[in-house]
């Protein structure tokens, strides 16, 4: 008797995560960052688009088995950096009210809001809430944490994308880079700084060649999509980013 071949076992397993719960509202979210709001919104049926084991979802090209789920979905939850999103709004004729879209990083401003924009969309505004309550407890936690160390005292270098947890996590920023490569001025410029630290993406680093110049400082990657480091949710991330910025150079090099 031949054994079944495993990777038929792997896409029944993938087609199942994909398949529409029966009485559930279809969403569909553009890729597992966009995903993770709509989770903490309280949706049940998320369908996600890009893979979760993409370095940088945001350039996922549709495919024609995903043009079905987009049509049939009661929500579509997108950022507007997608390269899909040009499908979106030209040559699909979806409904205007089927499009959501929201504001990604980890400021809690920025959660509540685009969290309770797709709550209200789904009318699951209670779990929603009891879910922000969570993750403000967890920034809150984190904060503390680093306001008792006083790590958060030593000035950072950081991307453009994870400017949001770093402020949130009370820390000074000397500077800001990206979100284009660096050059050489840019470089030069900011090694006049003063900062212990350079905060970078871990889906797409830039300040690499920082350390060219200043080999002493700590250096961190961060997440902003889930599926990275046994992520899969906004806490799984935020914790994530935590822990990371916590790592003093010593536990960094090891």
């Amino acid at each position: 008797m031949k054994l079944f071949p495993i990777y038929m076992i792997l896409l029944f397993i993938i087609a199942a995560c994909n398949e529409p719960v029966k009485n559930e509202p279809m969403v569909v979210a553009t890729n597992s960052w966009t995903a993770a709001f709509a989770k903490t919104a309280g949706a049940k049926n998320i369908v996600v688009l890009a893979p979760f084991e993409m370095v940088h979802p945001a350039e996922y090209e549709l495919r024609a088995a995903d043009i079905p789920l987009i049509v049939h979905a009661k929500v579509i939850i997108f950022a507007g950096y997608e390269t899909m999103v040009k499908r979106f709004e030209s040559g699909m004729d979806l409904k205007k009210e089927v499009l959501v879209k929201i504001d990604t990083d980890y400021s809690m401003a920025t959660i509540e809001k685009s969290v309770m924009e797709i709550a209200q969309r789904l009318g699951t505004e209670k779990i929603a809430l009891q879910n922000l309550d969570s993750i403000r407890h967890l920034l809150a936690v984190g904060r503390a944490q680093f306001d008792k160390t006083g790590l958060n005292s030593t000035p950072v270098l950081v991307n453009f994308f994870h400017q949001s947890i770093v402020r949130e996590m009370g820390f000074e920023v000397a500077a800001i880079f990206g979100p284009g490569s660096l050059e050489a001025a840019d470089i030069a410029r900011l090694a006049k700084l003063s900062y212990g630290m350079i905060v970078d993406n871990f889906h797409n680093p830039l300040g690499k060649p920082l350390l060219n110049i200043k080999s002493d400082v700590g250096y961190r990657q961060l997440l902003n999509f889930p599926g990275s480091h046994q992520t899969t949710d906004l806490q799984d991330v935020i914790h994530f980013n935590i822990l990371q910025l916590n790592l003093s150079l010593e536990e960094q090099r090891q």
